[in-house]
């Protein structure tokens, strides 16, 4: 399927090609332009490129995190502890603006009757007889 598809954008593309040499030169002299002009982009924008390169970075480091811990995860297969992550140091009871995290109550569990446990309906039973 991959292929067909392959085929079907390249055909797509050639038919879209100019036949006039005069056409088919100005569209390699626009074209020589584009990629001279994303070739230099950098010495042109510097900050945009350090900006850019300082985003990939950061961006980096968050996905080799992530896998690190989808690896650490799936290899645990949930048996043992994960390693700790380091916090940042704040007081336990504190939240993220320093205001006191309010407590949640787990709900009780086990509190069903064995009434509660038993199939809800089963039908009527079918007479076989003669």
């Amino acid at each position: 399927m991959f292929l067909i598809r392959l085929v079907f954008w390249i055909s797509l593309i050639v038919v879209l090609l100019p036949t006039d040499e005069r056409q088919q030169a100005r569209l390699y002299g626009t074209a020589v332009a584009t990629v001279e002009r994303i070739i230099t982009f950098c010495d042109r924008n510097a900050q945009a490129c350090k900006a850019g390169a300082d985003f990939w970075a950061a961006f980096v480091k968050k996905a080799e995190f992530g896998a690190r811990m989808l690896v650490e995860l799936i290899g645990a297969g949930g048996r043992s502890e994960p390693e700790a992550v380091p916090r940042p140091a704040r007081l336990e009871q504190d939240g993220p603006r320093g205001r006191p995290e309010p407590k949640v109550h787990a709900p009780p569990r086990g509190t069903l009757s064995p009434a509660d446990l038993g199939p809800s309906w089963r039908g009527q039973m079918q007479r076989t007889g003669t």
